[in-house]
């Protein structure tokens, strides 16, 4: 069996700063590891988001800062605007190279606008 801190470390951080969250490969639904199922740990909308990135081949935007950093909040990621609980609101992405095809993780951000 293995043990996984995440508690304590200063590297990672979700929208407020006392909000600590995991690093987001653990957060694939790694087997063995069941941060996957935390929202606390792994948010469900940075989850999705990271679906999304990596089907709109998000590594040939013109501008993709802070998108799938391990130890940064999906919140902080460029062009996602989040409300106060951490909820998407707003994907505001522009002519910035988007191709491939829009995932269905889409459409489980129940509070974009």
């Amino acid at each position: 069996n293995a043990a996984v801190l995440v508690k304590g470390n200063s590297m990672i951080t979700g929208q407020h700063n006392d909000d600590e969250i995991a690093p987001l490969s653990l957060c694939n639904n790694v087997r063995g590891f069941e941060f996957f199922r935390d929202p606390t740990l792994c948010p469900p909308e940075r989850n999705l988001l990271r679906k999304f990135y990596f089907e709109a081949k998000g590594q040939e935007w013109t501008n993709s800062t802070g998108w799938v950093g391990e130890y940064n909040s999906h919140c902080e990621w460029h062009g996602v605007e989040c409300n106060e609980e951490g909820l998407v609101v707003s994907l505001t992405l522009g002519n910035g190279g988007l191709s491939g095809r829009i995932s269905d993780a889409i459409g489980n951000l129940t509070s974009l606008r």
